[in-house]
């Protein structure tokens, strides 16, 4: 499993905390997941979008390895 995060700013929720930025690579045979999260290292607050390999071309309706939140792109 390959992990990548980056502090990206202030929290927009709290105007408080720091909001990192976590990206996650998941390989498993034919499968292979992408999961971005946002969360705030004072408020607890969380977002999450994960991409999956099996999903349907309808369902998967953007770049995997580009942050869906803040746009940045995947560092593996």
């Amino acid at each position: 499993m390959a992990r990548n995060r980056q502090t990206i700013g202030t929290c927009t929720r709290c105007s408080q905390g720091i909001l990192n930025c976590s990206y996650n690579l998941f390989e498993k045979d034919a499968l292979t997941i992408h999961s971005w999260e946002h969360r705030c290292t004072d408020c607890g607050y969380r977002v999450t979008q994960a991409f999956r390999s099996d999903q349907t071309a309808a369902e998967a309706t953007s770049d995997p390895t580009v942050c869906p939140f803040c746009g940045r792109k995947a560092v593996t």
